[in-house]
């Protein structure tokens, strides 16, 4: 099933001024494998204010704080790629879909197959490669 993210981001005043989606929520987007969860960089303005509506947790992950619910992790930035990703510094990677701002599939693959040389790798990662690279031949 996949998630209608543009409703989700609404509920949340999230819109393509204050926030990018990044991971695989493009692919839930262009039907290429559902997505559970909705990741979000958002403005520190903006963070600041949903830290504070008392909707969600506030959790330590990959040494960032983010906001977290049984749907999103929100944060002002992404460590990918050797660099430490803001949304100014997303937006040049971006692509805006039915009014919602994603990661480009070009970026979330390069984020992805640095992930496959880490020891750690998840195989979902080893997946999503396989298929974004599938859909890129269609």
């Amino acid at each position: 099933m996949l998630i209608d993210i543009k409703s989700k981001l609404a509920g949340l005043n999230l819109h393509i001024d204050n926030s990018i989606v990044i991971g695989s929520g493009i692919m839930n987007t262009m039907n290429i494998r559902p997505s559970n969860d909705i990741d979000v960089v958002v403005s520190s303005s903006t963070y600041e204010n949903l830290r504070t509506s008392g909707k969600f947790n506030v959790e330590i992950k990959h040494d960032r704080q983010i906001l977290t619910d049984n749907i999103f992790e929100i944060g002002t930035s992404w460590g990918v790629l050797g660099k430490n990703y803001n949304l100014t510094d997303l937006l040049k990677e971006s692509v805006v879909i039915n009014d919602v701002r994603y990661i480009t599939l070009d970026f979330l693959l390069s984020v992805k197959e640095s992930w496959l040389k880490d020891e750690d790798v998840r195989q979902k990662d080893i997946e999503d490669v396989q298929l974004i690279k599938e859909h890129r031949t269609k």
